[in-house]
């Protein structure tokens, strides 16, 4: 070859476009493996996101109902991170980057984390690295929650008269059976199965009320057993006494301090044997195990005296029954703003009964000894005579069913009072007849926007976990 050849050769210009198409792909490779590794990072922070969003909210709820050690809220968060972030490749970076602040004052708890992405496609063939980016994209996000800095107080009053051994509707099921299910997955919502008692912060009364409340051994003292000869487990209710209007409050059972010791028709009263024996009162506890114990011998007996269960479910979160109850069951004062106080009141049927406390005067042969003068000195002469002796007792008053008669009037001044005391209301009626005088006093003792109808067991169920839920979401909120 001459040298003409490599001149024409240097002067030839029809291969000039290779290296620079070869050039271009490259970088239009590199631009598209960038674009894939952003995206993969987008992805990635989102769902970073979302699990701190979701394990701020399970925490939350948490503390709301439970006290929690430092430990244990960074084990709830890890297991929300791993369920909510099982698959992804950042996980075990993302929990140890983990941080919260937990603010008591605020009742705050405030959680981040970062982790990073290696550039995959940034990367390619060696070349986009050094010349376009790093070797990991890093990503962070956090999140702050309001939890509940409240105690709760929750009475929850339930109807177990005879009618709740009916069937429903169409259905089968028995409306005790419902009101069991119900009652269980209340609890099982505030009282959650794996928060020891020692922690929770939620506290429920149990008052199941037929024709009165089986108090069990608390019904002694109520009735002025420390003063007076009384018997059965059975409470109702009490009267005005002495120009004490105590009826439709809750002061103290041992109010009256004018006489001692204070008069019988002073106290609460029976006046029926009617309660359900294996239907007992159970005051303020956390103890879920015995609260679902006690709700599963819940039993259907008597009529409905809704009154009686509407004021010891009030006394049973009242702070001036706080000597009756255990030290663990005393409920706190009205003026601790750091406690909400909530009642539930459910029935099936209509009030029909009511009691008072009635004089009755009767002759009775007494002896009578006087000093009489004979003779000279003076003897004592006695003899039997004819007097009237008057004793007071209660009386259980049967009545038509209606929405103003006795029993339903008096039932829902007694909410307008516990309202007017700062507690809240939820009223439930159990039954397909929405114009029932059962219906009208739940909805009227109802707190605004409180008022629940079920008409099947289901729908029981589902009223009782609805309520649960909206407590957990008003002590959240607070």
């Amino acid at each position: 070859m001459g040298t003409s050849f490599y001149k024409n050769l240097l002067q030839n210009e029809r291969g000039a476009i290779l290296p620079i198409f070869g050039v271009l792909v490259l970088m239009m490779v590199v631009i598209g493996g960038a674009a894939i590794d952003v995206s993969r990072a987008v992805n990635a922070r989102e769902k970073l996101s979302y699990a701190i969003d979701a394990a701020a909210l399970a925490v939350a709820t948490d503390l709301s109902t439970s006290v929690m050690t430092d430990d244990e809220i960074t084990q709830a968060i890890e297991d929300s991170f791993r369920a909510n972030l099982a698959n992804a490749e950042f996980l075990d970076k993302a929990i140890e980057n983990l941080n919260f602040v937990v603010d008591s004052d605020e009742g705050t708890i405030n959680i981040s984390s970062s982790a990073s992405l290696s550039t995959y496609f940034l990367d390619v063939g060696g070349y986009g690295l050094s010349a376009f980016g790093p070797d990991a994209f890093n990503f962070g996000t956090n999140a702050q929650v309001s939890y509940s800095r409240f105690d709760v107080e929750l009475a929850l009053v339930v109807d177990v008269t005879g009618s709740m051994g009916w069937s429903i509707g169409s259905s089968s099921t028995i409306r005790i059976v419902a009101l069991r299910e119900a009652s269980e997955e209340l609890v099982n919502i505030l009282l959650p199965a794996d928060s020891p008692p020692s922690t929770s912060k939620v506290r429920i009364s149990l008052v199941p009320y037929s024709q009165g409340v089986n108090l069990g051994s608390y019904a002694e003292k109520v009735k002025g057993g420390d003063h007076h000869s009384v018997s059965g487990e059975c409470v109702t209710e009490r009267q005005d006494y002495d120009g004490n209007e105590v009826m439709l409050t809750d002061m103290p059972y041992n109010y009256y301090t004018d006489s001692s010791p204070p008069p019988l028709e002073s106290f609460y009263g029976g006046g029926t044997d009617r309660c359900s024996s294996s239907s007992e009162m159970m005051p303020l506890t956390n103890d879920r195990d015995e609260l679902i114990s006690a709700i599963r011998a819940l039993d259907d007996a008597g009529g409905t005296a809704g009154q009686t269960g509407i004021v010891w479910g009030w006394n049973s979160i009242s702070p001036s029954y706080s000597n009756l109850w255990p030290a663990d069951s005393a409920p706190e004062a009205y003026t601790n703003t750091d406690v909400l106080k909530f009642a539930i009141i459910m029935t099936d049927g209509d009030n029909n009964r009511y009691y008072d406390m009635v004089a009755t005067t009767v002759w009775e042969e007494v002896e009578v000894c006087r000093m009489v003068y004979r003779r000279g000195r003076w003897r004592e002469r006695c003899q039997d005579e004819w007097q009237e002796v008057t004793s007071y007792e209660w009386d259980e008053i049967g009545e038509g069913q209606s929405y103003s008669n006795t029993s339903s009037t008096r039932s829902r001044d007694l909410c307008t009072a516990m309202k007017n005391s700062g507690i809240e209301i939820f009223g439930v009626y159990f039954g397909t007849d929405d114009e029932s005088a059962g219906a009208l006093n739940m909805a009227s003792c109802a707190s605004t926007g409180n008022y629940y109808q079920a008409t099947s067991s289901e729908g029981l169920i589902q009223a009782f976990s609805n309520i649960a839920k909206k407590i957990q979401q008003i002590y959240l909120s607070k």
